[in-house]
């Protein structure tokens, strides 16, 4: 499949002329090939969508090494091949990728791949975009943690495939009908048609909150009472008498009012807070503070079971996110 063939903004077979186009848009430290007799024949493809980048590549019929370097941006990478396959390591995984599995970039991580007869079309995705859509689609305001997809897509899932599919849909509209269109309207309808399906339909950290929390559904007063009291006492501990006291309602109405509008339990919205909490407060950790310091803070008496609980809700370890962000 050829995406973007019009929007070609680089060709060559010259590898020293790739390394340099590349490392001047800062997506490639190093590119290099494999065997003696192993030629390099590059095409690169651009288009925005709003304030997505759409980018296609090709890199020839033979094997060719990549190295690219972490960036400052908070931007994740959306990968499908439409060619060949490749070997990728990427933030302590190693995946391999090819027209049945794609890939989910963290380009605050490095990257290194070996690929084979490589091509793709990828989406270069602001981080904050994606979390203010999520907000948009369930009007909740928890989203201050990190948003984390998994790494590796599997394309054999139907969901999967019709985010790929959307892709090369968006692709191919602005590589045609809509070639060099300046309608702002119609170019968002489009990104927000990729944003709402790669939340909804990509496993991450918000998914459960996205599935269980139907759009549009209004908040009865004794669940926003005690929402707000949660936010406003999260440093202490909650007592389920004082957030029934504040809310004016008894056990069952409040439970069934949580979980229509969050899909859960008040208090596992609370635990869910404080663990945003400690997300946060990791994040912006100063030298010296402990992970035991934080999860204390908020109510986490164990380390060991904060890390566990904290892993599984966000798919990254509290030290993996202190580390990343000093």
């Amino acid at each position: 499949m050829s995406d973007l063939k019009n929007l070609q903004v680089f060709a060559s077979k010259n590898l020293d002329q790739t390394q340099a186009f590349l490392s001047e848009m800062n997506s490639i430290d190093a590119i290099d090939l494999v065997g003696k007799r192993a030629t390099v024949d590059i095409s690169i493809q651009a288009a925005a969508c709003a304030d997505i980048d759409l980018l296609g590549a090709s890199f020839g019929p033979d094997r060719v090494t990549i190295k690219a370097p972490e960036t400052d941006d908070d931007n994740l990478f959306l990968l499908f091949v439409n060619s060949g396959h490749g070997k990728v390591k990427h933030g302590g995984q190693e995946i391999e990728i090819s027209t049945r599995r794609g890939l989910m970039r963290n380009m605050r991580l490095p990257l290194y791949a070996v690929e084979d007869n490589f091509a793709a079309l990828g989406a270069k995705l602001p981080v904050d975009a994606l979390r203010k859509h999520a907000y948009t689609l369930t009007g909740q305001d928890v989203f201050r943690n990190d948003l984390v997809f998994d790494t590796a897509i599997d394309l054999t899932s139907p969901g999967a495939k019709h985010v790929s599919d959307t892709l090369h849909y968006i692709a191919n509209a602005l590589d045609g009908p809509l070639y060099d269109t300046k309608h702002a309207t119609i170019l968002k309808e489009l990104r927000d048609l990729l944003l709402t399906n790669i939340l909804m339909l990509l496993p991450n950290s918000y998914t459960e909150i996205l599935h269980d929390r139907p759009s549009g559904v209004a908040m009865p007063r004794q669940v926003k009472r005690a929402r707000d009291y949660i936010h406003e006492h999260a440093e202490k501990s909650i007592q389920l008498a004082d957030l029934l006291e504040y809310a004016g309602c008894k056990y069952r109405t409040l439970q069934v009012g949580f979980n229509e509008t969050f899909g859960m339990a008040p208090m596992a919205y609370a635990k869910m807070v404080r663990l945003n909490r400690a997300h946060n407060d990791l994040l912006d950790a100063a030298p010296g503070t402990t992970i035991a310091n934080i999860a204390r803070k908020w109510g986490f008496v164990h380390a060991g079971r904060f890390a566990q609980i904290y892993t599984l809700h966000f798919g990254i370890s509290p030290s993996e996110t202190l580390n990343r962000h000093r």
